[in-house]
């Protein structure tokens, strides 16, 4: 509920609420409406579901709070200090609390890794690496292009902000889980394979959020869409790989005492 709040609010009176420069604040606009339309549904879903013991319940709620942390860690550490401060804090908090009691209580079974048919499985190893490597590769170039000619990236200077803090998340949050779940779908291991369906799901959700982002920029008059056909590109690709994967097999957990 805190995070629909401030969804809601961030959807519906941006102006009022967000304190960053008119492209950042247009991106967490478009973000925003996708939390509160998407994000939010499917977390009430999964947990509804994961409480009768569904495995694809399960994942999906994982998903979706790993979505949460996520998304929450950008408006913590990366909008400008506002009236909702407390709020982002409150569900980047929630969430990663919520994740770390239920991970342990997670059952996986390794009889059942193998199940997933060779096209889901293929599918979702390239969707993985390919948002593994383009992040990874992109935002270390961008740091490291920096030691040769002094010059800020242009992703930071566009956020007014002081600090790669995109960078920083990606590649601590988002590279590493990805290319664990690519190497779990390779593999064929049950852990492996439930992060592969977790990240498909929340990365699914998030390119949806930035070409929400995209859209609002372009209606705001700050942003001129050249990366939305990337978003709705890698949108696309993630929902087809989250569908597979799931129509397989309930991925890697097994169906037993609901995570709570």
């Amino acid at each position: 509920m805190v995070m629909a709040v401030a969804s809601a609010v961030g959807a519906v009176a941006p102006s009022w609420l967000y304190r960053d420069n008119p492209l950042v604040a247009a991106t967490f606009r478009g973000q925003d409406v996708v939390t509160l339309v998407v994000a939010v549904p499917l977390l009430v879903v999964g947990l509804v579901l994961e409480s009768r013991g569904s495995a694809r319940g399960r994942v999906l709620w994982i998903a979706m709070l790993f979505f949460a942390f996520y998304s929450y860690l950008f408006y913590t550490f990366g909008a400008a200090f506002n009236a909702f401060f407390l709020l982002y804090v409150a569900v980047m908090g929630l969430a990663l609390y919520a994740l770390l009691s239920a991970v342990p209580r997670l059952h996986f079974s390794t009889a059942a890794t193998g199940a997933a048919g060779r096209a889901a499985r293929g599918v979702g190893i390239v969707y993985l690496l390919v948002v593994a490597a383009g992040l990874g590769l992109l935002w270390t170039g961008l740091s490291a292009g920096y030691l040769f000619s002094g010059a800020v990236p242009a992703p930071i200077v566009a956020s007014g902000h002081p600090t790669g803090v995109v960078f920083a998340i990606d590649l601590v949050f988002i590279v590493p889980p990805m290319l664990i779940g690519a190497a779990g779908l390779i593999r064929r291991r049950a852990f492996g394979s439930f992060v592969a369906v977790a990240m498909c799901l929340s990365g699914t959700v998030y390119t949806l959020s930035l070409a929400a982002a995209g859209v609002e920029g372009v209606a705001e008059g700050v942003g001129d869409g050249a990366e939305l056909p990337l978003w709705i590109m890698l949108t696309l690709f993630g929902a087809l790989a989250s569908f597979l994967l799931l129509r397989s097999r309930p991925p890697g957990a097994a169906e037993s005492a609901p995570a709570r």
